[in-house]
């Protein structure tokens, strides 16, 4: 029998889902990051608004700034992606006890 691995990559994980509990950024560019008043940080994930602008995952705020002047910053929260990543890994439960986290946005799986 031939071995099965499957690798779950929930896209821009932090950014999608700051713009499914907040509907009022689905249409702006959105990047989770650093506090843009201290100038610091680097994005943590952007959406794909942003992304069309050249904003990249791990470049510093002031740089995503540069090249996305309306981009809306907003601060991690991790408690609320802790619980969406259960959710997924709820769902990959369902077909499998064989799931490998890596990181809260992507899961290692074979059914």
């Amino acid at each position: 029998m031939e071995r099965v691995i499957l690798h779950s990559d929930l896209n821009n994980f932090y950014a999608s889902v700051e713009c499914l509990y907040r509907p009022d950024l689905r249409d702006k560019p959105v990047a989770v990051g650093g506090d843009q008043e201290q100038r610091h940080g680097i994005v943590l994930a952007k959406n794909y608004l942003a992304k069309a602008t050249g904003i990249k995952t791990g470049e510093a705020i002031w740089q995503a700034r540069q090249k996305c002047p309306e981009l809306v910053i907003v601060p991690p929260n991790f408690p609320l992606y802790l619980r969406y990543s259960r959710l997924a890994r709820k769902i990959y439960a369902d077909y499998t006890d064989q799931i490998e986290p890596y990181g809260l946005g992507e899961a290692w799986v074979r059914p």
